[in-house]
């Protein structure tokens, strides 16, 4: 096919129209943007590791470029601009420029450190920074949590007097939030058995089956599960109270001093009551069947008198297991007494029957249903 009439010849590839195209191209690839950097996973520390209500603590991040620009702070996941707090410049010229999220509590410091006073519970969640860099820049997210310093807990037992067998209940009354309770007796943890009971929340212990050695301090200790982990109290704080057990008694009753007795006309003659029992029971002293009027653990006749001779009978009474345990001390055979008071008589242990016991105890008026003599 032919030509056209006035059609153009396009130019020869050649002289200056190929040095026109070539610099057109460089600058073409010149003017593209340099794609953005992405930036490097900062770590943030936390100091102190548990921050508590109304302390103060430091967000670091770590790892942050000598050479970055600026940085900001957002208190969220995110970088939007609802949640900054705040944008820090560094030295020769530190500036912070507050965001619509700062407190008036918040300051920022030499290497882009977040410092927040007076923390409150409401300063608990997500804090991000971000990194400006020429070179590497970062982001990243760290959780807050304020600790709530605790009040004192209290231990309440449903009753403080317990028979042997019987089963009690202790209650812990720490803040609700605390989501740790431990139990302690005598300083020593409490590990649940088949006779220790914990409810699923561990604030109410149960005792069942109770024996002598159940008694002691119980304690009750309420935190934050991190800080017990971390081997640190704040915001946990010991309640020591005492429970008394009555398990049983009287189990037995003696006279002291043990052994037979010499005595002096003339002399103080002083017997002592012994009695294992929890509560301490009362007493009931008698002496040949009569009620000496005489009710502590120890008896006393000063001087001693021919009238003092005979049969020392003691009554142990506790009024919780309304138990009653006699004991007796009296001679076999009494040597006459001299008058002068240089002689001596001696007082064996010996025995008198359980039914005459009984009657000695009714008629004296002391309590208790059921009574045990011992020799």
């Amino acid at each position: 096919m032919g030509r056209l009439p006035g059609s153009w010849d396009p130019p020869a590839w050649s002289g200056p129209w190929k040095g026109l195209l070539l610099a057109a191209s460089v600058l073409s690839s010149c003017l593209q943007p340099v794609p953005a950097q992405t930036p490097t996973p900062t770590p943030v520390t936390i100091t102190p590791a548990s921050p508590a209500l109304g302390g103060n603590v430091s967000l670091a991040p770590q790892n942050v470029a000598q050479n970055f620009t600026s940085c900001n702070w957002h208190r969220s996941t995110t970088n939007d601009e609802t949640s900054r707090i705040l944008t820090y410049f560094p030295p020769p010229n530190p500036v912070q420029h507050n965001g619509p999220a700062h407190t008036g509590r918040e300051t920022a410091g030499p290497g882009c450190a977040l410092h927040i006073a007076g923390l409150t519970l409401s300063d608990t969640g997500n804090y991000t920074v971000q990194v400006q860099s020429r070179t590497s820049p970062g982001l990243g997210t760290v959780v807050l949590r304020v600790y709530e310093m605790l009040p004192r807990p209290t231990v309440t037992p449903n009753q403080t007097l317990v028979l042997e067998n019987g089963t009690f209940t202790l209650r812990c009354n720490s803040s609700p939030s605390a989501d740790t309770v431990l139990w302690l007796r005598d300083g020593a943890s409490l590990t649940p058995s088949e006779r220790l009971v914990l409810s699923p929340d561990n604030r109410t212990l149960t005792v069942l089956g109770v024996t002598r050695s159940d008694g002691g301090t119980y304690q009750c200790e309420g935190g934050i599960r991190e800080l017990l982990m971390q081997g640190s109290l704040t915001g946990t704080v010991l309640s020591l109270d005492p429970l008394s057990l009555c398990v049983d008694g009287p189990a037995s009753v003696r006279i002291d001093p043990p052994g037979p007795i010499t005595l002096t006309l003339g002399s103080p003659l002083t017997l002592t009551c012994v009695a294992d029992s929890v509560p301490v029971p009362s007493y009931c002293w008698g002496l040949n069947g009569t009620d000496t009027n005489q009710t502590g653990s120890s008896l006393t006749f000063n001087p001693m008198t021919l009238d003092h001779q005979g049969t020392y009978e003691c009554w142990a009474h506790n009024p919780i297991t309304n138990r009653t345990v006699l004991v007796s001390r009296t001679p076999a055979e009494l040597p006459p007494m001299s008058l002068g008071g240089s002689d001596g008589f001696s007082i064996p242990q010996g025995l008198m029957l359980g039914t005459k016991r009984e009657q000695h105890c009714e008629a004296w008026g002391c309590e208790g249903g059921g009574s045990d003599w011992t020799p």
